[in-house]
């Protein structure tokens, strides 16, 4: 199962720049139409209001392209082996965890707000035995159900990884770096 945010997260912020963006617009065009202020394009206000103008749309142009790539790349993989959450913290940073079954203590989810409980997302909450306690999914589709979905891999791990009289499951290699095949193939 792969995860992502709901897509009303990204739209709604893409709406909100937007909006941030038009507005230089919309003055400019409000101070045209009931002033004259504007009207000489060699004075110094005109050329500080379209600097203006455009330095806020720039700003809102980048902050659609960060909303966009900080939500195209934010992803959790989940395998009936473990939990892979990537995150893109920044634009040049970014955060690769892993969580195996064995470790999963807990597992809740949380929806809130009327919008949320409208459109059925919200957030999943992984309580472990490891050293980050808490894998956090925020504001992904139908959380009840992949909350479920994960308690279900859970038992099924540890159901099928008991061996006679131990309690412990066992826990498969990691694969070592010498049986990789080369990049690039």
């Amino acid at each position: 199962m792969a995860l992502r945010r709901h897509p009303v997260v990204i739209i709604k912020k893409i709406i909100d720049l937007i909006f941030i963006g038009l507005i230089p617009i919309l003055l400019y065009l409000a101070a045209n139409i009931y002033t004259d202020w504007l009207d000489n394009h060699a004075s110094l206000l005109y050329v500080l209001v379209v600097l203006f103008a455009s330095l806020v749309m720039l700003f809102a142009t980048v902050m659609i392209y960060y909303a966009w790539m900080d939500y195209y790349l934010d992803i959790w993989i989940i395998t009936d082996q473990r939990i892979i959450a990537a995150e893109q913290k920044g634009l040049f940073n970014r955060s690769v965890s892993e969580l195996r079954m064995h470790q999963i203590q807990d597992v809740s989810s949380e929806v809130k707000g009327l919008l949320p409980t409208l459109l059925k997302y919200g957030s999943i909450h992984v309580q472990t035995a490891a050293e980050q306690d808490k894998f956090n999914f925020r504001q992904v589709k139908n959380p009840e159900i992949v909350a479920r979905a994960i308690l279900e891999l859970h038992e099924k791990y540890i159901s099928l990884n008991k061996t006679a009289g131990s309690a412990s499951p066992t826990i498969p290699p990691k694969p070592a770096a010498d049986n990789l095949p080369p990049a690039g193939k």
